[in-house]
């Protein structure tokens, strides 16, 4: 940079900073609205937010002055800022849910996503704006001009910028209510990253993880929220439970909530059917337009993501390593055995390893389905999951609690076709007629597998309860004055069965759906449970909340005497079990005959990949261009042969990434027809 030794430099220097930080965060709120003319009205309307989010930016540029190539590092940091901000203005078109630290988790799901989002010329320019990035860094490396000395009076002028700037921020964010208000007022995210800036919400999201531990917490207040719950006995004996299957609709909702839209037929009849008869009402969800599994894990464990840090996804921090309680882990206390079915990705938020922490026995995924088809979006369609959800109650003798998750009306919606389809629409907004008609025609499909599934319940004579629910609004832009109940947060669920269970209506938030229909079933089991069943109405509610989820995730478990009550559970991939029966050998090659096959199957021999056809669910073709033979220099009687797979066949399960999810039994040459 220029030489600062002369007052001049040092004002320029000063200048330079300042001007840069000062249009970084104009464009970044720009980007985060939109609109050039929607980011002046910010740094007009609410000026201390708009420089608190300007002085985030001048702290972190300011390192560069501890560096020789400052003019490279400034470069560096400014352009960071930069990219941060066009991905937020690229991710805000697919979803609500602005960009956050917790995306960086979020990589490899993105990725494998990204071929629904982007066209291979999409992918293509943006590979090779990566690159013309890089190699214009790498020439500014080189090129541009640097410190080749560094004295002691210099590092303590790097110092005291960094060091005035940071006491500024820590003095505003400490005086500022309005600065406070992110960390304990952030219900809707998009909203927070409008009113507080994306740079600061950006920046509390790298800072603030898991639940903050209560001023409070000891175990005596715990013991406090819990001494007090009473232990009311089932009214359901042990050989009538019901099984309980829960189905999260991807991007579900009723569209007639929408105003003004209108559609040539019904495509919901059997959810319009089902409000008509059973119980359900609206739903209060964490996210709109993505997010997913943070619904799911509202749903599945009774706690409140809100007291996570912002944006976090538990899926992807405290749920990767911390067994919690959950539905399936207490009502394994109770003799369910509990399975997740899901036409998608087995890796897809790492549901293959979370599963495991949230008590499910089983995980059927899509790499264990067969007969999978795909929509005009390339995403699996859910006509698939009745008979998957079947085969779920079917694999036990006693009662059965089944999670599906549907994937085919996940956005996007815009896409490029010339496909008549079924149900027209009228009454979209401007612009949007092609993406709500696609929209509408996928849920109306959904629900034709939902009457389907239910026929299929009928049949059985098991007592069974549906309880089926829309995960947030799709990421149509929508706005909360399009919808009649005035809310994006808020979908709809609804309820079936098939055993005379009394209607009763009622809005919930996600995390009280299950204790809800649990109660009505009148299963009581589990601390999170009781506390929702017993203490909803009271006014420090939520608080206490929090401090179980707290005490049971992050704490010292005080709730169940100090002891850790749940551990991973043993995760099955597929309900049916991936067996080799034999091999034999004919004119093209080899045939495995065995059960559980599916397209993602692949043979092994002695550890390597062998060239894999799938056939059907108990026959795989092996092509090989010469004889597989054992290896004479180990014999049947080696205690390792199983552990290192020489001469034994096995049966590796993996998805298209590369990952393998599951490896059969291995089975030796000499016990097949080969020997």
């Amino acid at each position: 940079m220029l030489d600062i030794r002369d007052r001049r430099g040092i004002i320029r220097h000063i200048m330079v900073y300042l001007a840069s930080a000062l249009l970084l965060g104009l464009v970044i709120e720009s980007l985060n609205r939109k609109s050039l003319l929607s980011g002046l009205g910010y740094m007009v309307e609410s000026p201390l937010l708009f420089c608190f989010n300007v002085l985030i930016i001048l702290l972190t540029l300011s390192f560069a002055l501890f560096f020789k190539r400052e003019i490279f590092a400034f470069v560096s940091v400014s352009a960071v800022w930069l990219l941060f901000g066009i991905v937020n203005y690229i991710i805000l078109h697919f979803r609500v849910t602005p960009f956050s630290a917790v995306d960086f988790m979020l990589i490899k799901s993105a990725i494998s996503v990204s071929g629904h989002y982007f066209s291979t010329f999409n992918i293509a320019v943006l590979i090779v704006a990566l690159c013309l990035i890089v190699f214009l860094m790498a020439c500014l490396y080189k090129k541009a001009p640097y410190h080749r000395y560094r004295n002691h009076k210099r590092i303590i002028f790097s110092c005291v910028p960094v060091i005035i700037i940071a006491f500024v921020i820590v003095f505003i964010k400490s005086s500022s209510s309005s600065v406070q208000a992110l960390s304990t007022n952030y219900t809707n995210i998009s909203e927070a990253y409008e009113n507080y800036g994306f740079v600061y919400c950006f920046t509390n999201s790298l800072l603030d993880a898991g639940i903050a531990k209560p001023d409070s917490y000891s175990e005596e207040t715990v013991k406090a929220l819990t001494e007090d719950l009473e232990e009311p006995e089932s009214s359901i004996a042990g050989d009538k439970r019901p099984n309980i299957v829960f189905i999260q609709l991807e991007s579900f909702f009723d569209v007639n909530y929408v105003k003004g839209l209108k559609c040539s037929k019904d495509p919901l009849p059997v959810f319009h059917s089902l409000q008509k008869d059973y119980s359900g009402g609206l739903i209060t969800v964490p996210t709109v337009g993505a997010g997913t599994v943070n619904t799911e894990f509202e749903v599945l464990t009774g706690m409140r993501q809100h007291d996570f840090g912002v944006c976090e996804y538990p899926y992807k921090t405290i749920l990767k390593s911390v067994a919690s309680e959950s539905i399936c882990n207490d009502l394994a206390n109770l003799g369910y055995k509990s399975h997740s079915v899901h036409n998608n990705d087995a890796t897809f938020y790492g549901r293959n390893i979370v599963f495991s922490s949230l008590g499910f026995d089983t995980f059927t995924s899509m790499e264990y389905m067969n007969g999978i088809t795909e929509n005009d979006n390339g995403w699996a369609n859910d006509g698939i999951l009745a008979d998957e959800i079947i085969k779920t109650l079917d694999s036990t003798k006693g009662p059965d609690f089944t999670f599906g998750i549907t994937v085919q009306s996940h956005g996007k919606y815009d896409i490029a076709t010339d496909k008549k389809y079924p149900i027209s629409v009228m009454g979209a907004p401007e612009g949007m007629e092609s993406q709500y008609t696609y929209y509408v025609n996928q849920i109306a499909e959904v629900d034709n597998m939902i009457g389907r599934l239910i026929k299929q319940l009928e049949k059985r004579d098991e007592k069974t309860v549906l309880v089926l629910y829309g995960d947030h609004l799709p990421s149509l832009e929508l706005e909360s004055g399009q919808l009649k109940n005035y809310d994006l947060y808020q979908t709809q669920y609804v309820t079936w069965n098939n055993f005379g269970l009394g209607r009763h209506d009622r809005d919930l938030a996600a995390y009280q759906l299950y204790p809800y229909i649990l109660g009505q079933l009148g299963i009581h089991e589990g601390i999170i449970t009781k506390y929702h069943q017993q203490k909803d109405s009271s006014a420090d509610y939520l608080e206490g909340l929090s401090m179980l989820s707290y005490d049971l995730l992050y704490g010292e478990n005080y709730a169940y005497n100090g002891i850790v009550p749940f551990v991973a559970s043993d995760l099955q991939m597929g309900i049916e079990e991936v067996v080799i029966k034999d091999v034999k050998k004919d004119k093209e090659g080899y045939i495995v005959t065995g059960t559980g096959f599916t397209p993602y199957s692949v043979a092994y021999f002695n550890g390597d990949a062998l060239d894999t056809e799938w056939i059907d669910n108990r026959h795989l073709r092996v092509a090989s261009s010469g004889d597989l033979v054992m290896d004479d220099e180990t014999t049947d009687t080696d205690e390792e042969i199983y552990d290192d797979e020489t001469n034994a066949f096995s049966i590796k399960t993996i998805n298209k990434d590369g990952v393998i999810l599951s490896t059969s039994a291995a089975v030796l040459y000499q016990d097949t027809s080969l020997s």
